[in-house]
């Protein structure tokens, strides 16, 4: 998109709201479940030429990758419309 070498394999990352609703999970929709994804960068992803040297493995338990998928899970709800309604502005 930037045609800048440092962007390739760099993704927006989304919202965190409702996202145990909307898997499958990751560009390629590789991972189906927040607990594979969860698990995913818990090994530190898959090592490539465009992963970013931040990403290493987390080193979690695996009752902290089942608090973690719990806090994700957690963030699911209803929102009010007015919350997402633009807002009027000035003419």
């Amino acid at each position: 998109m930037t045609k800048k070498e440092a962007d390739k394999g760099a993704f927006k990352t989304p919202t965190l709201r409702d996202v145990a609703r909307r898997g499958p999970y990751m560009h390629d929709a590789s991972e189906k479940t927040l607990d594979k994804v969860v698990a995913f960068y818990n090994r530190g992803g898959v090592k490539n030429p465009w992963l970013s040297s931040d990403i290493k493995p987390l080193s979690l338990t695996v009752q902290e990758q089942k608090d973690l998928v719990a806090f994700l899970q957690s963030l699911t709800g209803e929102i009010d419309p007015e919350v997402g309604k633009p807002p009027t502005l000035p003419r």
